[in-house]
């Protein structure tokens, strides 16, 4: 008997199929270390990077340190490096004086003229002195004499410093104005109890063209009473 087709179709032989094998566990890949030259390359990086950073770190506070100095030593905003005159300081410049006489309005107008230039000399040896009285209030005969200096012309008196010689006690009062005239000549400055050098300065500078040392109360002097200026210096303001 012949076989049929589909009898011969099923009897043949089915094809074997293969199966791939499972893939083998996953492991990481371990990156590989570097070699022994480069890591001695990245430790002098990192050794530079860090001198790097200290130097400038010890810059930045040096830089600091100076400022603060510098501003330590600057002057304040506004102020300036020259000094400062003292409140109440005045410039003034000495005054030479021009001639001087005796002065004595109430009494006879003259007290001893021919003297008064010793004043001015510039000798401390020398002096003007008045006629003597036997008490010093000039034996109630007036209220006073003085010295009456021309000064040539009207500047601002300040102060006038005076040597009465070897006297002791008394009163003077130093007068400024234009005219000789003892009313117009006003009262700036005052001191007693005299004797030696003495500087009589005025709170307020005064203009005018002469200056009296007009004693009010006489000095005394070897037993008796008189006015004395053995020299004189005068400033104005400048």
């Amino acid at each position: 008997m012949t076989a049929s087709r589909s009898e011969g179709l099923d009897t043949a032989a089915s094809p074997q199929r293969h199966t791939p094998p499972p893939p083998p566990p996953y492991r990481p890949v371990q990156q590989p270390h570097p070699s022994g030259g480069g890591g001695a390359l990245g430790k002098v990086a990192v050794g530079l990077v860090v001198l790097l950073v200290m130097a400038a770190v010890g810059l930045g506070a040096w830089t600091l340190g100076r400022s603060i100095g510098n501003a330590g030593d600057a002057p304040e905003a506004g102020g300036s490096s020259s000094p400062t005159p003292t409140t109440g300081t005045t410039a003034t410049r000495e005054v030479k004086p021009g001639s001087a006489q005796g002065f004595d309005p109430l009494g006879d107008g003259d007290e001893r003229s021919e003297l008064a230039s010793l004043a001015l000399d510039g000798k401390p040896s020398t002096d003007w002195h008045s006629e003597s009285y036997p008490s010093a209030d000039f034996g109630r005969l007036k209220k006073g004499v003085g010295l009456l200096i021309d000064l040539k012309e009207s500047v601002a008196v300040k102060e006038v410093t005076a040597d009465f010689g070897p006297v002791s006690g008394g009163t003077v009062e130093l007068r400024v104005g234009d005219s000789k005239d003892l009313d117009d000549l006003g009262a700036v400055a005052k001191a007693s109890g005299l004797g030696g050098k003495e500087t009589l300065t005025a709170k307020s500078p005064k203009k005018g063209r002469y200056i009296l040392l007009w004693f009010t109360e006489g000095p005394s002097y070897q037993g008796k009473y008189r006015a004395q200026v053995n020299e004189v210096k005068i400033r104005a303001v400048k």
